[in-house]
């Protein structure tokens, strides 16, 4: 996955996969399992029928369910059929049906009722096969292979201690052993922790198997020839194993963990090594003393110097707890039960404060997180109790409480007169608000008893009777109240029930009919319409409330699905967005569920649980009405008279249950969270636990990034947690979160800027290694306060105010730059943007080569799209120390692959700051290769070339690009690379590059033009020798020739001569004849070296030579002769051979005596036949 590649990861998400559900579709239709020609109940058939399904498909998933069921009760056809199918999942990747067979080889061996030998031959069978998928890359395969040796182990063990079998068999049983032990033992064999946790289970029945059962009970030693114990005591003589061996193997084991017991800092693998201790002290009782010392002396201070939350810490302690408490209650370990005790208490007083000491962590961070909040600007904070995204609410709340600060209404003292307001000079409405606040306190009896007392006293006629409020409460006075008082006195009609008349009764209600309109109509005379109530509704009890809650929800859930059938509204349709029509949150057929919702959310919190059951069971395709539910809990908790967490609480729920179960290609949950009134930061925190899993992180990271686009209010938590992701250790997480955030979030968007400042602030954090190495080379006083780069907070932050720190120092001129730096220099070196450096993740830790990978990423990835931040990088570099910068070298250089010579980093390579000349080559290096170097970055080196004195190692990656004379100009600054021998290969590339603009021969004769060191030359000579499909004889040859005819001569040209004809000896006549003569016409005698190597040539060709020497001047030819006496008699019998020779030989050699010239003669016939 690559960080600057164009490809938008958000697409494998959210594509709609209509060709997968098109191809199951077709699946189902022809599934075998649906066929009646089939016959299933055979689990070959079973098994057959599955593997005929699409593959990786939910049915062929159901198929092969399907036939392990059937296998499983048919176990006898598993060992013909496991080796066969093992042939088909040694390949390829992580395919349901190669899990499949590991399922079934397990059940082999393991759960069936097969016979012991038959599952040896399984095991046997199937061990090549088990042995080279543990070389598998996937983790996932490993760690389904790992429980099946934990299985066979016994069962090969057995066979080896008491057989000797094929050595291939013992091979592949020793090295998978070894394996398996390497990834418990040595993390960077295996770094998965799932993967090291279940060979640690694996090493157990290592270590039962190498130790020998009998222990000093001897109630126990019946144990030793138990068939089922397999232990060192198997091992016979003339086996394939040894028991000194074995029990070796054994005590390194145990050793080794006791080891990690104490040094292991993950929670995953304490866990699995401490509930080993149970059974390996019960089956070896010898080692129960040191295993029981190991445990009573343990303590998680492995754990808490790596920085593990006190939760993981608290698990492994309890789980100590648990195997000490266990074997406590053991009878044979009776002897251990004091040192156990005393074991048990300290673990309980150690819990205890680290309780206590997290409780306090809380608490301080509880009260800084509270005054950072008091700090905020105040428009950064909602008011309490008013959802900070509806500002329409927030504004009526303001103005109810602006109003009621006039208009303060108390409860009266309930004698029926109420409190006295003046009134007269406000609006109607602001009064009837007024009013209705002033109700809202008033208690429902004291409400009563004020009316009743008003009624009286009206009736009464009391001092305190209000004649305004008689119309309003049915009081009348005066005449009125007469004939109330007379109306109380009469007797009451009987009221007769129709039901109960018979039909000759008809005739008397008619003729009573019209005396009763009369009466009624004197009796209404003297009312108003305020004087009619209802009557109270009948207090319900709590069950018939329940009965009636019950009921309605029932009613609406059976029959909401009538609804379905309406159509939608018109004001709800995608083309009414945007337009004045009446928007709604459901659609007429969607009724159910906000009536629904509204019932549960007034109703017990068992309707509650009903619901989010409901939800979580098909959240999918549920989760319109979860939405609908969790706004009207939401809208509940906010208009109820106390406040209430229902909302969050079952959000946390429904969230809680659905994401340990969803789909990687989820697209419900993000819209689901769209939908939702308010964010809880507990929401971004599961979040944030899903993006780190890396199997459906995705969902997570898309999740989290609309709460950042779309939910202001949630914004920085959940924009902090996203970068902070961004940093994540693993490379399979914090990759999905850079691009997630890169890929939509350009330039112009709000969030750039931040995500800027956070990039640069991970970013310069690398520059406190070279601080810190630097002064500890120099050791300068001062500065022990200011090494620590890195401030933990609490649960394990690692803020960047060392970064800060560091920076200062630098700005002050306390940073030791580069000896050869000027003071100014240094200055221009750590001069950047105003950036704010502080940044703060958990993820972040000590700055080493390993982690800065983890640093660069997210600012490399910036970088293609905002190249303003190649500056940061150029000024940081400098300040790095050796060891970061390679790192940093390496991560880059995908990245200037990915953007290759643009404008800004032209800019930034004709202006790179003093120190970063390798990182400059580096990149020249990188856009050079392939095609070759680009018109503007060759014109940039030239003008880098003219204008600063760099490296010669600049030239190299563009000679190739430059003219035959440029090329000429800059040969010596590359020949002197050659003073470095591990630059010898660079200078190679040189020459080969620079054979596409001038012949092999002018490359040789320009060697020899130029005057840099000798040495150099001549190993840049040997270069091109070492060149031989280039640099043949007749290049040699015409080379040779041209550099002879050179005005001046140079001093190496002698020394390639006799190079080349001790390479080519073909070449000698042509040395001979052509060019040795031309050395003689130049007179190289008067150069001394030349002439020294010119009498070494011709000793090296004679006698070919001799005609070429007999052109040389007398004295030179005497000189020759008196330097190489070998050479005397071949020139003598040369010169013999020619006619009227004797007066020469005279005039050269003199006379010599026989003896003398006798043995000249053997010595030129020894130098001829070297010669040849």
């Amino acid at each position: 996955m690559s960080l600057y590649s164009d490809d938008d990861l958000g697409g494998y998400l959210l594509q709609d996969d209509l060709a997968v559900a098109s191809s199951s579709a077709a699946g189902r239709t022809s599934n075998p399992y649906t066929d009646p020609n089939i016959n299933t109940s055979n689990p070959l058939d079973a098994l057959t029928a599955a593997l005929a399904l699409p593959p990786e498909s939910q049915a062929q998933q159901d198929g092969l369910l399907e036939a392990a069921k059937r296998f499983e009760i048919n176990p006898d056809k598993l060992p013909e059929l496991v080796p066969q199918l093992l042939g088909l999942i040694l390949n390829g990747g992580d395919t349901m049906l190669r899990f499949w067979t590991l399922d079934m080889i397990s059940l082999a061996v393991g759960r069936s009722g097969l016979k012991l030998d038959v599952k040896v031959h399984v095991a046997q069978q199937c061990l090549e096969a088990l042995s080279k998928l543990l070389h598998s890359t996937s983790t996932q395969t490993i760690k389904a292979v790992i429980p099946i040796f934990s299985t066979i182990y016994p069962l090969l063990f057995k066979l080896l201690a008491t057989s000797r079998p094929p050595q291939a068999i013992v091979d592949l049983f020793q090295s998978s052993k070894s394996r398996i032990i390497s990834f418990a033992l040595d993390a960077s064999a295996q770094p998965n922790v799932g993967v090291r946790a279940v060979a640690w289970k694996f090493l157990q029945r290592v270590l039962l198997s190498s130790t020998r059962a009998a222990g000093t009970d001897p109630r126990l030693q019946h144990k030793a020839a138990n068939p089922n114990d397999v232990n060192v005591s198997m091992i016979t003589p003339g086996s394939a194993l040894q028991s000194s061996e074995a029990e070796e193997e054994g005590n390194q084991l145990l050793t080794q963990l006791v080891t990690h017991l104490y040094s292991a800092s993950e929670p995953a693998i304490l866990h699995p090594l401490i509930n080993s201790l149970p059974l390996l002290c019960k089956s070896r009782p010898s080692l129960a003393a040191p295993l029981v010392s190991s445990m009573t002396l343990w303590t998680p201070s492995a754990l808490g110097a790596a920085g593990r939350q006190p939760m993981e810490i608290r698990t492994v302690e309890k789980t100590m707890r648990v195997v000490m408490s266990h074997i406590l209650r053991h009878p044979p370990f009776a002897a251990f039960a004091a040192q156990l005790n005393d074991a048990l208490v300290r673990q309980r007083s150690r819990m205890e404060a680290a309780f206590v000491a997290e409780q306090t962590a809380r608490r301080e961070r509880r009260r800084a997180a509270k005054a950072a909040q008091s700090a905020k600007h105040p428009m950064d904070n909602s008011p309490s109790g008013v959802d900070p995204e509806s500002s329409e609410q927030a504004h009526k709340r303001a103005k109810l409480e602006s109003e009621g600060a006039v208009l303060q209404v108390q409860p009266g003292p309930g004698a029926g007169k109420g409190v006295e307001v003046d009134i007269s000079g406000i609006e109607v409405d602001k009064v009837i608000e007024a009013v209705m606040a002033g109700l809202e306190v008033v208690p429902m009896e004291l409400l009563d008893q004020a009316f009743e007392n008003a009624r009286r006293n009206l009736a009464e006629g009391t001092p305190d009777a209000i004649p305004v409020l008689a119309a309003a409460l049915g009081i009348s006075t005066g005449v009125a109240a007469v004939k109330t008082e007379a109306v109380k006195e009469e007797d009451y009609d009987e009221v007769l029930n129709p039901l109960d008349m018979d039909l000759d009764d008809d005739d008397l209600l008619l003729e009573d009919f019209d005396d009763a309109v009369e009466d009624e109509d004197e009796a209404l005379a003297g009312q108003t319409f305020t004087s009619f109530t209802l009557p109270p509704p009948e207090p319900l009890d709590a069950e018939e409330k329940e009965y009636v809650l019950s009921t309605a929800i029932e009613r609406i859930w059976t029959t909401g699905t009538d609804l379905s059938s309406l159509p939608d509204n018109t004001s709800s349709a995608p083309d009414a967005v945007g337009t004045d029509a009446f928007q709604t949150a459901v659609k007429p057929k969607e009724m159910w569920m906000l009536l629904l919702a509204r019932l549960a959310t007034r109703g017990a919190e068992t309707k509650r649980k009903i619901i989010a059951d409901f939800v979580v069971a098909d959240f999918v395709n549920r989760s319109k009405f979860a939405s609908v539910w969790l706004n009207e809990e939401w809208y509940n908790s906010r208009i109820g008279a106390l406040p209430s967490d229902s909302y969050s609480a079952n959000l946390l729920t429904i969230l809680n249950a659905y994401l340990p179960k969803i789909d990687a290609k989820d697209r419900s949950l993000s819209s689901f969270l769209a939908d939702l009134p308010e964010i809880p930061s507990s929401v971004i925190s599961l979040l944030e636990d899903l993006c780190q899993d890396t199997d459906r992180n995705l969902v997570g990271f898309l999740a989290l990034r609309d709460i950042v686009e779309s939910r202001p209010p949630a914004r920085k938590q959940a924009l902090d947690t996203l970068l902070g992701l961004c940093t994540h250790p693993e490379r399979k997480i914090r990759v999905p979160g850079i691009i997630t955030t890169i890929r939509r979030w350009g330039p112009d968007s709000p969030m750039m800027p931040t995500l800027i400042r956070y990039a640069l602030g991970v970013l310069w954090r690398l520059e406190s290694v070279r601080k810190e190495g630097e002064d500890q080379a120099t050791g300068e006083p001062g500065d022990e306060e200011g090494s620590s780069n890195e401030i933990e907070n609490g649960g394990g932050e690692v803020t960047g105010q060392g970064v800060a720190s560091d920076r200062k120092a630098a700005q002050d001129g306390d940073v030791n730059m580069e000896e050869e730096l000027s003071k100014e220099d240094k200055e221009k070196l750590v001069k950047r943007n105003d950036v704010d450096l502080e940044v703060s993740s958990k993820f972040l830790g000590e700055v080493t080569p390993e982690t800065v990978q983890q640093h660069v990423e997210l600012a490399f990835a910036l970088t293609k799209r905002n190249q303003s931040l190649l500056d940061d990088i150029f000024k940081l570099y400098p300040l790095l120390s050796t060891e970061i910068q390679a790192s940093v070298e390496a991560q880059l250089m995908p990245l200037i692959q990915s953007i290759g010579p643009t404008e800004k980093l032209l800019e930034n390579l004709r202006s790179f700051p003093d120190g970063a000349d390798k990182l400059v080559m580096k990149i020249i290096t990188t856009l050079s290769g392939g095609s070759g170097a680009s018109p503007a970055l060759v014109a940039v080196i030239k003008a880098l070339l003219s204008e600063k004195e760099l490296d010669p190692k600049f030239v190299v990656p563009i000679i190739g690009d430059l003219e035959k004379s440029e090329i000429e100009r800059q040969l010596p600054r590359i020949i002197s690379l050659l003073a470095n021998p591990e630059d010898k290969d660079l200078v190679k590339t040189a020459f080969a590059s620079m054979l596409g603009k001038i012949t092999p021969a002018d490359l040789l004769v320009s060697l020899h033009q130029d005057c840099p060191p000798t040495k150099l030359t001549i190993d840049a000579i040997g270069i091109c020798f070492s060149m031989t499909t280039v640099f043949r004889s007749d290049v040699l040859a015409n080379a040779i020739s041209r550099v002879a005819d050179l005005p001046v001569l140079p001093v190496v040209l002698v020394r390639t001569i006799m190079q080349v004809v001790t390479t080519y000896k073909s070449l000698i006549p042509f040395i001979a004849n052509h060019v040795l003569p031309k050395l003689v016409t130049k007179k190289i005698w008067e150069t001394p070296p030349l002439w020294e190597g010119f009498v070494r040539l011709s000793k090296l060709i004679a006698p070919a030579s001799y005609g070429a020497l007999l052109q040389l001047p007398k004295d030179q030819l005497r000189d020759l002769v008196k330097r190489q006496p070998t050479m005397k008699g071949g020139l003598k019998s040369f010169l013999a051979n020619k006619p009227g020779s004797k007066a020469v030989l005279a005039e050269l050699f003199g006379d010599d005596t026989p003896a003398q010239q006798q043995q000249q003669t053997a010595a030129a016939t020894a130098t001829t036949t070297a010669a040849a």
